[in-house]
């Protein structure tokens, strides 16, 4: 017996569909989705134990080349405050104002390209998550449908690349991202922070030169670490990880192309600007195990980290998630000296069943309450409610009060059937 309800939109199709179809699924599409009931009658069901990985080990098993296609990320629209008004004292009102950056375009791999790989490996585990991503199958502690782009992602990465936040490249963030599948909310944040980073002016940098120098002998700006979580291992090395690479190299590859299209005062044209929507990366033309090795390196150069970790959320989640370092870089610091680093944990489509809100909730407030209060914060994107599941915005927020968290809406869409929001949770 399984749950069936319908996504307005939530799956963003990559393989199968053009690109004018993909914009319309954001605001038309409806795709039925189904829900194992299997473990929704237990609060405790077992689930996978979570685990930390690096972007090295998780991109050791790709394959020669990967397929990618390019997905827009739309301009976000400030909410009204007047849609939930009645909330408890707990959930405070805001109107957002933002100033959105350049609109972000994603790279991701292709679906096509993840399923051929999940049919070459040919195991049980692959197999499972196969059926997965053929039949839209989300089977609570087994699959949780990272293969696939939701729809509130998409809202979650418009904020992101607005003024909302000073991601400046002299202040320190952790990114953690609950539930990232795909990751368009964190990358859409990588490349506003290479926006930024290649845009200052001279004076600017030479600004942050003289804050590096005045920062008690501190040799290097701020720092940028994601962590990136997801339940399925799989999901982290077929599909989130990639999603990395692929980020990195086509920013710098198309910051280099600029470059030179400047240099000989040329400028491209649309076919092949066409043709940067979909392709290929091949990995082993550009050096293979080296190449990623070089990518690592040079994030690391720019004082940008990747981190995983699959598996389900709870106690023992919380115990592999890194806390903050200790504060101006200082190694022997006085424990009771608060970090210098901000929080700021982004989550999707998270809560869509009651048998997770509860862990769900507990975990977010408990990495929250890490920080210093005013130095963290959550972004979450949800559906006001999930249809034939019973999940929900109002559960959310009831189980959030209890742990003595507050909410604010940063964003509020009403154009499909059901509206989505985006919360700021806080403690």
């Amino acid at each position: 017996m399984s749950f069936t309800f319908g996504f307005n939109g939530d799956d963003i199709e990559d393989d199968e569909q053009n690109h004018e179809e993909q914009d319309d699924a954001l605001v038309g599409q409806i795709s039925d989705y189904t829900i194992s009931d299997q473990d929704l009658e237990s609060k405790h069901s077992a689930t996978l134990p979570p685990q930390r990985h690096s972007l090295e080990e998780l991109l050791s098993s790709l394959p020669s080349q990967i397929s990618y296609n390019t997905l827009p990320v739309p301009s976000a629209r400030p909410s009204s405050p007047k849609a939930d008004r009645e909330r408890s004292s707990s959930h405070e009102e805001a109107q957002t104002k933002t100033t959105p950056s350049t609109p972000a375009a994603i790279q991701r791999r292709s679906l096509f390209d993840i399923r051929a790989q999940l049919m070459a490996e040919a195991d049980d585990d692959a197999d499972t998550l196969l059926s997965g991503l053929e039949n839209g199958d989300l089977t609570s502690g087994i699959y949780e449908g990272g293969f696939k782009t939701w729809e509130c992602s998409l809202d979650l990465a418009s904020l992101v690349v607005t003024d909302l936040v000073d991601f400046t490249t002299t202040k320190n963030w952790h990114v953690l991202e609950l539930g990232a599948g795909s990751a368009v909310p964190s990358l859409a944040l990588l490349q506003a922070s290479f926006s930024a980073s290649t845009s200052m002016t001279k004076h600017q940098k030479q600004q942050q030169q003289q804050q590096q120098q005045q920062q008690q002998g501190r040799s290097r700006g701020g720092s940028l670490r994601f962590t990136l979580c997801d339940y399925n291992e799989d999901v982290l090395k077929l599909c989130t990880a990639p999603n990395v690479l692929l980020n990195y190299y086509y920013y710098h590859h198309h910051q280099m192309r600029e470059s030179s299209e400047q240099s000989t005062s040329a400028s491209p044209n649309e076919e092949q600007q066409e043709q940067e929507e979909e392709g290929d990366l091949d990995i082993e033309e550009l050096g293979g195990e080296t190449f990623v090795a070089d990518t690592v390196r040079d994030l690391r150069s720019r004082n940008i980290s990747f981190d995983f970790i699959s598996g389900g959320w709870g106690d023992s989640f919380l115990d592999l998630v890194p806390g903050p370092p200790p504060p101006r870089g200082d190694a022997d610091a006085d424990a009771d000296v608060p970090s210098d680093e901000s929080l700021l944990i982004l989550a999707s489509e998270t809560i869509y069943s009651p048998a997770s809100i509860e862990v769900f909730a507990h975990t977010l407030v408990n990495l929250l309450r890490r920080y210093p209060r005013g130095m963290a914060k959550a972004w979450v994107a949800a559906k006001k409610v999930y249809f034939g599941v019973g999940g929900g915005v109002d559960d959310f927020l009831r189980e959030i009060g209890r742990h003595g968290a507050k909410s604010t809406t940063l964003l509020e869409t009403k154009d499909t059937g059901v509206g989505r929001v985006v919360l700021e949770i806080t403690v």
